[in-house]
């Protein structure tokens, strides 16, 4: 079963249809379309084009970025008008941020992290192998190359590799608190911190039985998924957890549980975790059951919800319809 895990959060989705929130609204990309709506009437704001096969929407505060990781191609939006440029980049582009006036592109076949300027001048960068995971913290972008094991930093000027540390191979899950990196292993049952400082390790616990995917629910604690054990562990996160670090001293979560009263149980083994606000979300891929989470108790929202599907914001979950193409509100 980790081996299947492993393999499935691998691979790179080739569905439909991507939703996601932005402040200007819910973006919805599909069928060679992207499409903005009202997040209150679903009304449409505007129409532009769109790639072929959407694979993920980067959103930023005033432009959305649609990966068609088939086709190499990406699609840049302005959110206010709806005008668009569709750019041809490295082969197979999985994950983007938004940093500054830049589209940072992270390309997994071609190891190479893209810079693609406000103007669409692009510039180019070799990474290590696999590189699966791009995130942002401190000015710098972060990425964690899953079968060479190596979190790379990177800086945005000038636009090179600063410093690197090697870490375990195929994490599932790469998140930061602006001070640590965590990184998820499911396989060994653990997640492993960078201390982002200095970037040296800091560490490893063990938490639960196959851990997955994990998320800040506050900014001392973090919720962690954890299919096998169909449970959302909640463990002592960012200071916290880092002065229990520094004392050498860790709390293994299964059997002893750092905060059993919150650990969430679910009928179904939830795979994702989600936090909008205050509130705390969880989502199983293999029943398609979204579920929330308020003290430890877990209450379905909505089922029959494909991967990419929907997106979940503090009042509601929009889900796109793709039978009828239409967006749908679901008050959670």
């Amino acid at each position: 079963m980790k081996r299947l895990l492993v393999l499935l959060f691998a691979a790179v989705p080739a569905l439909a249809q991507q939703v996601a929130s932005t402040a200007h609204g819910i973006v919805v990309a599909h069928h060679g379309t992207v499409e903005l709506f009202n997040a209150k009437t679903l009304a449409v704001v505007w129409e532009s084009g769109g790639v072929l096969k959407p694979t993920q929407i980067v959103a930023g505060d005033d432009r959305v970025a649609v990966l068609d990781a088939l086709s190499n191609e990406v699609r840049v939006v302005e959110l206010g008008t709806g005008r668009g440029t569709t750019i041809q980049c490295g082969e197979t582009p999985i994950d983007g941020v938004f940093h500054g006036r830049a589209l940072y592109l992270l390309e997994r076949d071609a190891r190479a992290l893209e810079r693609i300027g406000a103007d669409g001048a692009g510039a180019s960068i070799t990474i290590a192998a696999d590189p699966s995971f791009l995130r942002a913290a401190n000015g710098r972008l972060y990425v964690y190359a899953r079968t060479a094991g190596v979190l790379q930093e990177i800086t945005t000027t000038p636009f090179a590799v600063a410093r690197s540390v090697s870490v375990a191979p195929f994490a599932t899950d790469l998140e930061l608190d602006g001070d640590n990196a965590y990184l998820v292993y499911p396989r060994e049952a653990k997640i492993r911190v960078v201390a982002l400082s200095t970037m040296t390790s800091a560490g490893e616990t063990a938490v639960g039985a196959v851990p997955v995917a994990l998320a800040f629910a506050s900014s001392h604690t973090l919720a962690v998924a954890d299919p096998s054990a169909k449970r959302v562990w909640m463990i002592e996160g960012a200071q916290s957890f880092r002065q229990a670090v520094l004392r050498g001293f860790f709390r293994g979560l299964l059997g002893l549980g750092i905060r059993p009263n919150r650990n969430s149980d679910f009928p179904t083994g939830v795979d994702r975790v989600l936090v909008r606000g205050n509130l705390l979300f969880a989502y199983d891929t293999s029943s398609e059951t979204l579920y929330r989470v308020a003290k430890a108790k877990s209450t379905a929202v909505a089922k029959g919800l494909q991967p990419q599907s929907f997106a979940v914001t503090t009042d509601a979950v929009f889900v796109w319809d793709d039978a009828v193409r239409r967006l749908l509100r679901i008050t959670h």
